[in-house]
């Protein structure tokens, strides 16, 4: 085939093939559109009202006043976005939480029995050293707080210390017992793989 004949194909092709403005008035006649205008595109058209979730804020307003103002003003579509940073919700919320709490988040802190006991003692040993702030810095409680403990004469019974003794160890023993399951699972989990490994051949073990 011949130069002449393959660009006189390509040129046949390419005028058959229907153009876009052919296609969009075969389409209006076919649908019957002829004698409807063409709607304006939403970037373009402003009179069509915006739901509440999506309406312009007063700055955006004033930006759409502008352009009307000045038609060389770019449209908000094709703008830049502000170089200036927006603080974004966990930002606006920490601030919010050293505004609250300038020295910090402190929450109220509840003391054992033996911890206050030990309060004491510390406090009678040396009046001088261990006083009220220092005890409240040291056991992370306020300064009232301390206060009350010292001033408090309460003392619990024997027979309470000992349900209180035999209630700390039962505690103690279960968490060591559920430590002691947890670790004898693991250890079969290993010894599981291990022999999965040495039988499928991919583990050999020095003897």
């Amino acid at each position: 085939m011949t130069t002449a004949c393959r660009t006189l194909r390509v040129l046949r092709y390419y005028s058959t093939q229907p153009t876009t403005a052919s296609v969009i008035a075969e389409a209006r006649r076919k649908w019957g559109l002829s004698g409807i205008p063409t709607p304006r595109s939403i970037l373009n058209d402003d009179s069509t009202p915006l739901p509440p979730s999506l309406s312009l804020s007063e700055a955006d307003e004033l930006d759409d006043a502008d352009y009307r103002r000045n038609p060389n003003t770019p449209p908000l579509h094709l703008r830049k976005p502000p170089t200036s940073p927006t603080p974004t919700e966990w930002k606006a919320h920490r601030l919010a939480l050293k505004k609250s709490f300038p020295t910090g988040w402190s929450p109220p802190r509840k003391l054992s029995r033996e911890a206050m006991d030990g309060l004491r003692e510390l406090h009678r040993y040396d009046p001088e050293n261990f006083t009220t702030p220092v005890l409240a810095e040291r056991f992370h409680i306020s300064p009232e707080a301390v206060r009350r403990i010292l001033k408090s004469k309460w003392e619990p019974s024997t027979e309470r210390r000992k349900k209180w003794t035999e209630k700390q160890k039962r505690q103690r023993e279960e968490r060591l017992k559920i430590k002691r399951g947890n670790f004898e699972k693991e250890r079969q989990e290993v010894q599981e793989i291990l022999l999965a490994k040495q039988f499928s051949g991919g583990l050999s073990l020095k003897g």
